[in-house]
């Protein structure tokens, strides 16, 4: 709040003005553009966001939280510079947060131990070993050799990078099925890898729509590779069966993916259209004194809203979630995106798309079959046993009082 307030040239106290009856809004409005233009500025400086998401941490690196707004970078850097030599310092314009790499895993180690919970100004120093690979550049690349720029590169058989006395599994099809691909592999990468193969002619990675980014595809882990002859595939699964590529080995065998063209063509469809109409997002964790008014502030901004609704008990008390329904499925990925770390009135919101109606008919119908399917059955079984329960004496006294 006090980043926030600097830059509209404020004072905190028409931010957080209880009198006010936006305020708790402004203030969710004001966190979610600190974590947008942080997000911002650490990927612009190298930083892997997506390694936030991941459970091992790294031994040279440090999140540095809950410094006072106003502390300088270089009064960080001179802090940490104390236990070690340091290879990146990076605080983004907003002074929230900051980021410190060391050249050494112990001097990461002893600067941990040393500053955590330190007293800095009117403040606690919070201390987080960061993830793993937190830097992009901290990733090895993958080595590439280059072709031959004096003669063209000639296509290598198959067969000759096999032992005599490795067996060959028969091949009845010129197409074969490749999984455990690692996510981050393209068709570019699979079809890199196998062109040098005698008779290769494609390679394609399987991929679905991203149902937060309808607008990016995402790897589904497999993909197929063509060859000109039946026997030059039963070659390349021979030869590179197990093979490791970007860390992940290869499980390749013949495909026959013909007959479930159209099942999967049918699952595609169906992912798109889903993907398509997302508009409904759903709020969880809203708090209780949130009013309809409060969530049409905050979602507003993102787009045009169809709907908002905000359940209620039979008090007329909120049930703690509402429903935000915006006009197209852009407009509701850019408010999941910007607020799903922002707080509201002291809790974090939880938001998630809403379940929409079910898109494909046939499958209702069946669910629907199943489900009179059961309840037939527990008819069935209860004429069976002569109906519903009946009262029974343990011993034997067919004398029974009335309760």
């Amino acid at each position: 709040m006090s980043s926030v307030a600097d830059r509209l040239g404020v004072s905190k106290a028409d931010l957080l003005d209880p009198t006010l009856a936006d305020a708790s809004v402004k203030q969710a409005h004001a966190e979610t553009h600190i974590i947008s233009e942080t997000k911002s500025y650490f990927a612009q400086n190298g930083v892997d966001l997506d390694a936030f998401k991941k459970r091992e941490r790294g031994d040279t690196t440090i999140l540095v939280k809950n410094f006072p707004y106003g502390t300088k970078a270089d009064e960080l850097r001179k802090l940490f510079e104390e236990q070690g030599q340091i290879s990146k310092l990076l605080m983004p314009p907003s002074g929230t947060i900051a980021i410190v790499e060391f050249t050494q895993a112990p001097q990461a180690r002893s600067a941990f131990k040393a500053l955590a919970y330190r007293k800095i100004k009117d403040s606690i120093l919070f201390l987080e070993k960061a993830p793993k690979d937190l830097f992009k550049d901290g990733i090895s690349p993958i080595v590439i050799l280059p072709p031959s720029t004096t003669e063209k590169p000639t296509k290598l058989s198959a067969s000759d990078l096999l032992q005599k006395d490795t067996p060959i599994e028969s091949v009845d099809t010129t197409t074969l099925f490749v999984r455990n691909l690692n996510f981050s592999t393209t068709s570019d990468r699979l079809t890199e890898v196998f062109k040098p193969l005698e008779g290769f002619m494609s390679a394609r990675v399987k991929t679905r729509i991203d149902s937060k980014r309808p607008s990016e595809l995402l790897s589904m882990g497999f993909g197929f590779l063509e060859f000109r002859t039946k026997a030059q595939a039963q070659a390349a699964l021979a030869a590179m069966d197990g093979y490791s590529l970007d860390g992940h080995k290869l499980l390749i065998k013949a495909s026959h993916n013909g007959l479930d063209a159209a099942e999967e063509r049918r699952k595609e469809d169906k992912a798109k259209k889903a993907a398509g109409k997302r508009t409904k997002l759903i709020i969880k964790n809203l708090p209780f004194e949130a009013s309809k008014k409060d969530v049409r502030a905050l979602f507003g901004p993102y787009g045009q809203l169809r709907s908002v609704r905000v359940p209620k008990k039979f008090d007329n008390s909120s049930r703690g979630f509402a429903f935000a329904e915006f006009t197209t499925p852009r407009e509701a990925e850019n408010a999941l995106d910007a607020l799903r770390s922002t707080h509201l009135l002291g809790r974090k919101l939880v938001l998630d798309y809403a379940a929409e109606d079910p898109e494909d008919a046939e499958e209702e119908l069946e669910k629907m079959q199943k489900k009179v399917g059961s309840q037939v059955n527990k008819v069935a079984l209860q004429r069976l046993t002569g109906g519903g329960r009946k009262k029974f004496n343990v011993a034997g006294n067919d004398d029974l009082d009335e309760a």
